[in-house]
């Protein structure tokens, strides 16, 4: 169950660790487990106010619009480090970019919470929410190119989908749980400041208890790195689409989060149930994920996001839409939409794979294109709320945004493997 090379100073980016037994089959690599428990605790302090913000705002007098372009310039900030994350890597160093991460989380962090928040001071509240925000995407993404440096292909899938699950787990499920138990106990900056706990104990699991130590092949400016990935952009028209497909992937939960407060009580659903129907489902992604990871590992990476990611996620919209006109308040029914959504979900996770793999020459590039459609998700999403509702309705922006979810299974068929092309 050791390294492909028995002396961890002669490694270099493209070494791969090679899994037997009970790790292969979970498809897990044992030598960066300490780093996924570290991507959970990290993404739980770093977002542990997604899901009340807004209402937090709304509450201290901002208008929507003002909600908005704060949600607007953080989603642009996120797409842009999300970006640089994969070329960043390939000349800092994956270790000094994550710790640079950690750094820059408590620098937007102690501001906001200390001074713009209480005082109500919007310009320098969008300026330090901004600077927090980009500190998870360059942790997480980093991390995530460390995985595909390290991870054999016969267990990439599965092992980019426990990387996606840890995600999922502290942003969607761990956090908003915490924050309901925390908010009525201690209010809401404490809150905000006990995140600080995890962000820190997430650092350490990442890179103190993680023991790995991958060489990066150094030499190379900055300047000649983001040139290159730009250059990547233009010249390889299959990453145009490999960005398209996976900024399409998370659009349907940036917006869901919008539309559904706003949809649902029209036909007697609490706030209290959708959040509650919400977690449950994010329950259904975790299991859903791994599943789609060995299947993206079993039958190709690229054939399972054909066949079940838009397909699934795309009839999910649907179902959503007309749920609630055919069985009224019914939390089962309701329930049953937004789970096949989130099955759907899982199965985008092969994109992660399968994106870095296309180039397999010039992988950091790669991951930089899949981190920004990544990060374009959490603009995209809100966008096409901001630019459908008031034309078509609810409902017209869930069949927008169904539409866009079959449009990316299409959008995929051209996304193969060098050896198959």
């Amino acid at each position: 169950m050791g390294p492909v090379c028995s002396r961890r100073s002669k490694m270099t980016e493209h070494s791969v660790y090679i899994q037997h037994g009970l790790w292969a089959r979970l498809g897990l690599p044992r030598e960066l487990s300490w780093g996924f428990i570290g991507i959970f605790l990290f993404i739980t302090g770093a977002t542990i106010e997604q899901s009340w913000l807004a209402s937090m705002l709304q509450h201290r007098g901002f208008d929507a619009f003002h909600i908005s372009l704060l949600s607007s310039v953080f989603g642009l900030c996120v797409a842009v480090v999300s970006w640089f994350s994969g070329i960043g890597a390939g000349v800092l160093g994956l270790r000094r970019l994550m710790w640079a991460a950690t750094a820059v989380y408590f620098i937007g962090s102690i501001p906001f919470i200390g001074y713009a928040l209480p005082q109500g001071n919007y310009p320098l509240m969008v300026a330090s929410y901004a600077l927090r925000g980009v500190a998870y995407p360059l942790f997480a993404y980093s991390f995530l190119v460390w995985i595909n440096q390290r991870c054999e292909p016969r267990i990439l899938g599965r092992a980019v989908s426990w990387f996606w699950i840890a995600f999922g787990v502290g942003m969607t499920i761990v956090g908003p749980w915490y924050s309901g138990v925390m908010l009525p106990a201690i209010g809401e900056t404490a809150t905000l400041l006990s995140g600080f706990v995890f962000v820190v104990l997430g650092a350490v699991c990442a890179l103190v208890l993680n023991q790995d130590r991958p060489e990066v092949e150094q030499g190379g400016s900055m300047g000649a790195a983001l040139s290159e990935g730009i250059r990547v952009l233009v010249r390889e028209p299959t990453m145009r689409l490999a960005v398209i497909v996976k900024t399409i992937n998370d659009i349907g939960k940036f917006s869901l989060v919008i539309l559904m407060p706003v949809y649902l009580p029209h036909f007697g659903f609490s706030i209290a149930q959708w959040l509650t129907i919400w977690g449950l489902v994010n329950v259904v992604n975790i299991f859903a994920s791994y599943f789609f990871g060995w299947l993206g590992d079993t039958i190709g990476w690229r054939n399972t996001v054909v066949w079940f990611s838009g397909t699934l996620c795309g009839l999910a919209m649907l179902a959503v839409c007309y749920t609630p006109v055919l069985f009224g308040n019914s939390e089962t029914a309701l329930f049953c939409a937004l789970a096949l959504y989130a099955i759907g979900l899982g199965a985008f996770g092969p994109l992660s794979a399968l994106i870095p793999s296309l180039l397999p020459d010039n992988k950091g590039a790669a991951i930089s294109c899949l981190n920004l459609g990544s990060g374009l998700s959490n603009f995209v999403g809100p966008l096409i709320v901001t630019l459908c509702v008031a034309p078509f309705g609810v409902e017209g922006t869930l069949w927008v945004i169904a539409i866009l979810y079959f449009a990316a299974s299409v959008l995929t068929l051209p996304l193969k493997l060098p050896e198959l092309r």
